[in-house]
């Protein structure tokens, strides 16, 4: 471990103290930022998978009156997340 020579002078001390606040502020900023799209990306997905539901209940719906074989497997939607 490096041990310091000689103790730090007051103007190294407020430039480490100002450069630790300014990356804190950008953590804080950047988190900021990543929390405010997180509720529009959640109404995308959701949106995408109503489509595809509506999608695999089409085909299933086609499958079942053309007398065919195939049967998809039936599914239980996943409870809302809170």
């Amino acid at each position: 471990m490096v041990s310091l020579q000689y103790a730090a002078t007051r103007r190294q001390r407020a430039a480490t103290a100002c450069l630790f606040l300014t990356g804190a502020a950008l953590i804080a900023f950047a988190a900021r930022l990543s929390y405010a799209n997180v509720e529009p990306k959640r109404a995308k997905a959701a949106e995408r998978r109503k489509v595809l539901e509506a999608f695999i209940a089409r085909k299933r719906a086609a499958a079942t009156a053309a007398g065919g074989g195939v049967s998809l497997p039936q599914t239980q939607p996943d409870p809302p997340k809170p």
